[in-house]
């Protein structure tokens, strides 16, 4: 059967308009820990469409892998706080332990992991309860954790203890630690789960570890106060924010050597890739802004304006 021109135009004009929201970007949630917020930024527009009150001086974010949440750690609140994505509003707050810094969710969506800076330990708490169901020792201050892709294998950073713990997530028990720069804080994996860059701060640079047994595979030298990595371009790019350089040093993940430094804002701190594998997004703690990155050709391409105090420690991007 044949539809006229003009049943034609209209079915497709009303088809647009039902898709286009599935089409929506994702958003970046940015926890401005001096401001007691979170703003949430619309990719898309590259502008900030909504900014969260969250007590407490947030400052991890770890985003749930359907989207619907978004966990956000709260030292001074001891815990973390619960956003919703759809209401755009804190659902709970979660009393954890008083030095609630990294934080990490499960990529099954089932549990949350706090690192606790203060008492040495990670805590698991069931996502659906947000009971406390084990506590893990770990080493001094633990920071930055990751999550592997297969969701076998939880990473923390311990930052006074200059080591990297490798902790089985179907025992939860730590299986391995091993030594890396000084004082490391963020780290990530690659999506293969066979490599970890860790950021050592104090050391200015990244060690790189073999993720199976975690083996030395390279130190690569940066700039001044290394904090946190991201990778880009289909794991071929690792971008690390350089805090006191208001700077971030791109990796090439084949060579291991630094290819290139893009100046962004002041005290650069959280870093994440959005879903295209392209854009880096970068919070400036003193600046209160949130650098755009192309990593393709190396350059900032947008600089948005978010809360005081952006720090954005973790998975900040959402869908």
């Amino acid at each position: 059967m044949f539809l006229p021109k003009y049943q034609v135009v209209a079915i497709l004009i009303a088809t647009t308009f039902f898709i286009e929201p599935l089409a929506a970007a994702p958003f970046a949630y940015i926890s401005n820990q001096l401001g007691n917020s979170v703003s949430i930024i619309d990719a898309a527009s590259g502008k900030v469409v909504d900014t969260i009150g969250v007590q407490g001086k947030p400052a991890g974010v770890a985003v749930a892998p359907a989207g619907d949440r978004v966990y956000i750690s709260t030292p001074e609140a001891n815990g973390f706080a619960v956003l919703d994505t759809k209401k755009r509003a804190i659902v709970a707050e979660v009393p954890v332990s008083e030095g609630a810094l990294g934080i990490a969710v499960g990529a099954d969506g089932k549990h949350v992991y706090v690192a606790d800076w203060y008492n040495n330990k990670v805590d698991v708490v069931d996502a659906d309860s947000f009971k406390i169901i084990k506590t893990i020792a770990v080493g001094q201050s633990p920071s930055g954790l990751i999550v592997s892709p297969d969701n076998r294998w939880l990473y923390v950073a311990n930052r006074l203890s200059n080591s990297v713990s490798k902790i089985d997530l179907s025992t939860l028990t730590v299986t391995k630690t091993t030594f890396v720069g000084t004082h490391p804080f963020g780290l990530t994996i690659d999506g293969r789960g066979e490599r970890i860059y860790v950021a050592n701060v104090k050391s200015d640079d990244v060690t790189v570890l073999e993720a199976r047994r975690l083996l030395l595979i390279a130190t690569v030298k940066v700039s001044t106060l290394p904090y946190a990595t991201a990778l880009a371009v289909n794991d071929s790019r690792l971008l690390v924010t350089n805090q006191d350089d208001g700077s971030v040093s791109v990796i090439d993940t084949e060579t291991l050597k630094e290819m290139a430094v893009i100046e962004v804002g002041s005290k650069p701190e959280g870093i994440n890739t959005h879903p295209d594998d392209r854009h880096v997004y970068v919070a400036n703690w003193f600046d209160n802004t949130v650098s755009v990155i192309d990593a393709k050709v190396l350059r900032v391409i947008d600089t948005i304006k978010t809360g005081q105090g952006s720090r954005a420690f973790g998975q900040f991007f959402g869908k």
